[in-house]
């Protein structure tokens, strides 16, 4: 292994660890907030907690987020590389880094107060106008939601830091900081919980969002990091960097209508559906949190490092390489989560308030949203690949072809399926929308006039259909083993039923586990060749 991909796959382990805990401690907020608030029980007081995150999270999307996401990291990434001195060049992107932080809190500072006097207007006619005749639950939506205003504020910070320690090549105080957004809800909810009600859960993750912040800004303090008080120079430089970003914005923009048309869709359905939808869409992210955005972010300075120098051939095979990677790792996840997806809501979420009627909603819900998710897995990591070549425009008519598909496929589905399905439509549009973003920017990877391959990756792309292939035998293996253990388990092991799906849970999980390693080396895949290799050299 060289130097390179030793340091990107430390890189990238370092991240995905962080993303893996911090997932874990999502799935314990989950499991406190179903405990506590239930879904469709408690007259979906968990929906006005859920509905409360989209305005905030319109306004950081659409003010931040956009520029963070694509525009940043190469920016500082540039001054560090402009100059042979280091010292001066840490100055000048310290300099560069407050300027941004300055610029942008007082920008979303600004909107989120305007959004704090017209958040009554905004939710009670646009985003829950499904909750009309409860005053209650509308009135208790608007106080969360300004609550969570204050959050934007937190994350706006604690993103420009975190794209600072990129560009600086550092993850460990970005990737530890991720776990201290859940650290921070959760302590809200079990402190002050008694007191506030779900208020408890507003503040928790405006507390989170603070945590997230500070761990950043002390990494960066640790790193070298010197604040001072300027703004960005709004020369052409400047204006520049934010044309780049408009394209980016604009894909974030239809992305948060698709949430805003959700949300209002779910507040028609019945009481808890915006609940178990959300809860449906967390589970699923696990695969996407741990493995993709993990994958992205330490892939994107390297199709960055590579478009620069003009290595397009290099590019693309590191595309197809990372996507091999994200589906090898990826879809068997999805599948074991796909099967044993009752077991894990009814241990997860199925306690106190959670009623059995919620657990079985969730699980065909989350059916429906795993599907899709290792489509969205591809599209963030072939998204990168273009914003490396400072291509914005292409994948933002991508992005909102995919939320008009996403509209039209939920607003039909809710239409036609029965009663118990609606919630589970709502999911099948989100998955239909992905498949059609995929395809498109894969086929668009070949269609860049001004980037000139000169190889065709034949041999990844047999590869990656060689995984596929393999993981579909895996899963319709694991269902049968699974079906077979969950009715030895029952029928001869008189234990509660919880302990019940943990054991049946754990037997299939180390059987797939043995299964895909097997499959592995039937099918020759790389990387079990290197793993037995090494075994045999023992």
């Amino acid at each position: 292994m060289t130097e390179n991909k030793k340091k990107f796959f430390l890189a990238t382990l370092i991240v995905a660890v962080s993303n893996l805990l911090s997932r874990i401690l999502g799935l314990l907020r989950s499991t406190i907030l179903a405990a506590i608030y239930g879904a469709t029980e408690n007259n979906g007081i968990a929906d006005c907690y859920n509905a409360s995150f989209v305005l905030p999270d319109i306004i950081y999307n659409l003010t931040v987020f956009g520029i963070i996401s694509i525009v940043l990291v190469p920016f500082f990434s540039g001054i560090l590389s402009k100059q042979e001195d280091s010292l001066n060049n840490n100055e000048e992107l310290d300099k560069n880094c407050c300027a941004m932080l300055n610029f942008f809190f007082a920008a979303v500072a600004a909107i989120s107060i305007l959004a704090w006097f017209f958040a009554p207007v905004i939710v009670k006619n646009f985003l829950v106008k499904g909750f009309a005749g409860d005053s209650y639950k509308i009135e208790t939506t608007i106080r969360l939601t300004r609550i969570m205003l204050l959050q934007p504020l937190f994350v706006t910070l604690a993103g420009i830091l975190g794209s600072y320690m990129n560009a600086r090549e550092r993850y460990t105080s970005y990737s530890i900081a991720m776990l201290f957004y859940n650290v921070g809800i959760i302590a809200g909810i079990l402190l002050l919980n008694k007191k506030l009600g779900i208020d408890a859960a507003a503040w928790g993750t405006v507390l989170g969002s603070f945590l997230w912040f500070a761990i950043q800004l002390i990494g960066a303090i640790y790193a070298g990091f010197r604040y001072n008080f300027n703004f960005p120079k709004f020369d052409k430089e400047f204006f520049d960097l934010i044309f780049l970003a408009v394209p980016r914005v604009i894909a974030l923009g239809g992305e948060q209508f698709v949430k805003f048309f959700i949300t209002g869709y779910a507040s028609f359905l019945c009481a808890g559906a915006l609940t178990i939808y959300s809860y449906a869409e967390n589970f699923s992210m696990v695969p996407y949190g741990m493995i993709a955005v993990s994958l992205s972010t330490t892939a994107f300075p390297i199709f960055s490092k590579n478009f620069a120098l003009g290595e397009y051939d290099k590019m693309l095979e590191s595309l197809f390489d990372k996507l091999k990677i994200l589906l090898f790792l990826t879809l068997p996840i999805c599948s074991l989560m796909v099967i044993l997806r009752f077991e894990m809501i009814d241990i997860l979420l199925g306690y106190k308030s959670f009623t059995l009627q919620d657990t079985k909603l969730t699980c065909s819900t989350f059916l429906a949203y795993m599907l899709g998710i290792p489509f969205y897995s591809t599209t963030i990591i072939v998204a990168k690949y273009f914003y490396a070549q400072k291509k914005t425009f292409m994948p933002m008519f991508i992005s909102l072809l995919m939320c008009a598909t996403t509209i039209f496929s939920s607003y039909l589905l809710i239409k036609i399926l029965p009663e118990n399905m609606k919630i589970s439509g709502l999911a099948f549009g989100r998955t239909a929308g992905y498949l059609i973003q995929m395809i498109l920017l894969l086929v668009m990877v070949f269609c860049v006039k001004n980037v000139q391959y000169t190889i065709f990756p034949k041999m990844q792309i047999f590869e990656i259909i060689r995984i596929i292939i393999m993981n579909c035998i895996f899963a319709l293996v694991v269902f049968f083993i699974h079906s077979e253990i969950l009715t030895f388990i029952t029928e001869n092991i008189s234990l509660h039923n919880k302990l019940q799906y943990f054991i049946s849970g754990c037997i299939t999980g180390f059987t797939a586990i043995l299964l895909y390693f097997l499959l592995g080396i039937i099918f020759k895949l790389p990387y079990f060749n290197v793993i037995t290799a090494k075994f045999r050299k023992k």
